[in-house]
C-alpha cells in the first residue's frame, strides 16, 4: 500500500508541474501576441547649456565652445591677452606653464593599459559607450578642481562655466584628489637625501638669515573642515580657530619647497604632539636621517 501511495504522489506532482508549464508558455504567447498600449521612450539630448545655431535651432552647447574652453584651453589663448598670465594665476591659484604641465600628467596617466589609470573614463579622443559623445576634456576638468580647491566653488558653479554636469565634476574631483596624494605627492613631497642636497635646497639661505646648519622651517597648518561628526566637534576646535579643522605638521624650505608632511589630526591636537607624527622631524631626532652627519660653525 504504500509504494502504491508513492506512485499516486508522484502522479500528482507531474500533473501540477505539467498544467504550469502550459499555464505559462500560454502566458508567454499571449504577451507577445498582446499590443502594447504605451509606446516605448526616446531619450531626447539633455544637455547643461543650451544655444541657437544660426538656423535658430536649439542645440546642446558642448564643453569645447564653453566660455573657460574659450578663455584658457584653446591654443594660443595666452596670446590674446596682455594680463593673461597674472589673471590666470589669480583665479586658479596656479601659474598657467605648471597648468599645462598638470594637464599633461593627467593625460598620460589615462593613457596607461596596467589597469592603474584613474582618468581612463576622460581619455582624449575616449566616447562614452552609450550615448557616443567624447569625453569630457581633461583640460576643463583639472580647471574645475583648481577653481574648486582654490576658491571654493560648487560644483553647480562650475558647471555653467565649462557645460559639464557637476556629477562628472565631482566624480572627476575625488579621483583628482586620489591622483594628488600618490603620483603627485611622491613627486614633489620629499627631503633632502644627502647633505650634498640640503646644501643646494635650503642651507644657504639660512646662512644668510643666521640660522647655519638649519634644513627646513616646521609648523602646523590648520585647514577647515566642516563636516565633522557632533562627537567629534570638541576635538576638532582649537583655541586659534572658530571653526572645526585638520591639523598638518609640515617642513619647507626658504623655497617653498615642502619636505614632509603628516596626516590629518584633530585641531585641539598643539604642536608637541603634532610633532611626534612628523617623520622628518623624528628620523633627526633620533639621528637615522642622512642629514645629521650635515657638519656646520656658529
Amino acid at each position: 500500500m504504500s509504494c502504491l501511495a508513492v506512485d499516486e504522489n508522484e502522479f500528482l506532482q507531474l500533473l501540477i508541474a505539467f498544467d504550469e508549464m502550459s499555464s505559462s508558455s500560454s502566458d508567454e504567447e499571449e504577451q507577445k501576441e498582446r499590443p502594447r498600449k504605451r509606446p516605448f521612450k526616446h531619450r531626447k539630448s539633455k544637455g547643461v547649456v543650451m544655444f541657437r545655431d544660426d538656423d535658430g535651432e536649439l542645440k546642446v552647447l558642448p564643453p569645447t565652445m564653453s566660455l573657460w574652453y574659450n578663455m584658457y584651453c584653446q591654443t594660443g589663448c595666452q596670446e590674446r591677452m596682455s594680463d593673461f598670465h597674472s589673471k590666470f594665476r589669480r583665479r586658479f591659484r596656479l601659474p598657467y606653464d605648471q597648468y599645462r604641465e598638470l594637464v599633461e600628467m593627467c593625460t598620460a596617466d589615462s593613457m596607461k593599459e596596467d589597469g592603474t589609470s584613474l582618468f581612463k573614463r576622460w581619455r582624449p579622443g575616449k566616447k562614452a559607450a552609450l550615448t557616443g559623445k567624447p569625453a569630457a576634456p581633461l583640460e576643463l576638468l583639472v580647471l574645475t578642481t583648481l577653481r574648486y580647491l582654490g576658491r571654493g566653488w560648487t560644483f553647480d558653479d562650475l558647471e555653467e562655466c565649462t557645460a559639464i554636469s557637476e556629477e562628472v565634476i565631482r566624480v572627476f574631483f575625488h579621483q583628482f584628489i586620489k591622483f594628488g596624494s600618490t603620483t603627485l605627492y611622491n613627486k614633489y613631497v620629499g627631503p633632502p637625501l644627502t647633505v650634498e642636497d640640503a646644501i643646494d635646497l635650503c642651507i644657504r639661505e639660512y646662512e644668510a638669515a643666521g640660522f647655519p646648519g638649519c634644513v627646513g622651517s616646521m609648523d602646523a597648518s590648520h585647514v577647515e573642515h566642516q563636516r565633522i561628526s557632533f562627537k567629534h566637534r570638541q576635538a576638532h576646535l582649537s583655541f586659534k580657530l572658530p571653526f572645526t579643522s585638520r591639523t598638518y605638521n609640515i617642513v619647507t624650505s626658504h623655497r617653498r619647497k615642502i619636505f614632509s608632511t603628516t596626516d590629518g589630526h584633530p585641531a585641539r591636537w598643539n604642536d608637541k604632539k603634532l610633532v611626534r607624527y612628523d617623520d622628518m622631524a623624528s628620523t633627526l631626532h633620533d639621528g637615522t636621517n642622512p642629514l645629521c652627519n650635515l657638519i656646520f660653525e656658529l
